[in-house]
């Protein structure tokens, strides 16, 4: 079965001493992501032992719903509908709430003191596995590093844009920096790229903050700093072609590269954060898109700025052109590979094709 993607190219992966800086942040993503990974997977592991305990859920759902029936104004609409279906005996509303718990600051603060009634052996052999879990915590690197209601200084505020919660989750946000941190890089310059990596991490942070709120569990990742880069991008090129990768299908003219205009990744990557964040229910939510939101709108007002002239390019009309076309790998066009393989094909390729200027090196690009 075949997926449609598309795919902003831009100026593909250049070589890093093109853009060091980004190449000198994906380094740092990526350090910290391995020199934390294996405290990371033992930690992960051992709060996974708690956290599929249907026994500890249980009775830490019940506990909750003690504390929504004695506090109700504390808790929204949904909570006390999910405490009305415990109290009739349905046990996976009690696991649910049992698992939402985590989450809920007024819960996590009353934990370890509050007067929960019920069965006592249960509450008791429950307690103990949650100060163990709440220790693990603490020992987590995505909590030591994130941002939370535990961990919320500025500090934090920084290294949250470098910790990442797992592979796939460093794998997308480091494809989209070398993407997008490269273009910004060579058409911009390197202060640029630092300054909107780290002032749409701190605004994103700080949207998220207002808008979702910080909770006990840790916001990491470098979404919101590269959702800068991407809303720079967009704006501050804005009504100029970018060169997009397309695929629909392994046949001829159904895959290669097109040239489309900038907002074209508004589209793409800022519209669906929108509709996340008005279609989430912030009890349940795991992505932070107000924090993509924040990072985005950094990139906007950067790119006002270059735009409005307050802030210049450090890169001189034609330099970047000149020094990277070079490098880059020239990309593969299916047209090109069936005229290689069919003679005829060749002769009208040969008479049609335009010659082209650098042709220093088999790896020219345009």
């Amino acid at each position: 079965m075949s997926f449609p993607f598309f795919f902003p190219f831009l100026k593909g992966l250049v070589k890093p001493h093109l853009a060091p800086l980004t190449y000198f942040l994906f380094a740092v993503n990526v350090f910290v992501f391995m020199s934390t990974y294996d405290r990371f997977r033992v930690a992960d592991h051992k709060m996974d032992i708690y956290l599929t305990d249907e026994r500890f859920l249980s009775t830490q759902g019940s506990a909750f719903g003690v504390l929504i029936r004695e506090q109700p104004k504390l808790f929204s609409k949904m909570f006390r509908q999910l405490e009305d279906a415990e109290l009739l005996g349905d046990m996976d509303a009690r696991k649910r709430l049992g698992s939402l718990a985590f989450r809920n600051h007024d819960f996590m603060i009353r934990a370890d003191s509050y007067n929960f009634h019920g069965d006592e052996i249960a509450l008791k052999e429950w307690r103990t596995k949650f100060k163990e879990l709440k220790r693990l915590q603490n020992q987590h690197p995505s909590f030591q590093w994130g941002v939370s209601e535990n961990h919320d200084t500025i500090v934090n505020w920084l290294t949250y844009q470098f910790a990442h919660s797992g592979f796939a989750h460093l794998f997308g946000n480091m494809l989209f920096l070398l993407i997008f941190g490269t273009f910004v890089e060579l058409k911009l310059g390197s202060s640029f790229v630092i300054l909107t990596y780290l002032g749409a991490g701190l605004l994103g942070v700080c949207s998220f903050s207002l808008l979702s709120g910080i909770t006990t569990s840790p916001l990491v990742g470098a979404s919101a700093a590269i959702s800068g880069l991407i809303s720079l991008v967009a704006f501050g090129f804005w009504g100029k072609k970018l060169k997009y990768f397309y695929w629909f299908f392994p046949l001829r003219g159904y895959y290669g590269f097109v040239m489309l205009p900038s907002w074209i990744v508004l589209m793409l990557y800022m519209l669906p954060d929108l509709a996340g964040y008005f279609e989430a229910v912030p009890e349940l939510g795991s992505i932070a898109y107000t924090a993509h939101i924040g990072g985005a709108t950094f990139g906007f007002l950067m790119a006002i700025l270059y735009r409005s002239g307050w802030l210049e390019s450090e890169i001189e009309e034609g330099e970047e052109e000149a020094g990277v076309d070079a490098y880059l790998p020239e990309p593969i066009d299916p047209l090109a590979l069936n005229a290689a393989a069919d003679p005829k094909q060749a002769q009208v390729s040969s008479l049609t094709d335009r010659p082209r200027r650098h042709s220093k090196s088999k790896s020219d690009a345009a």
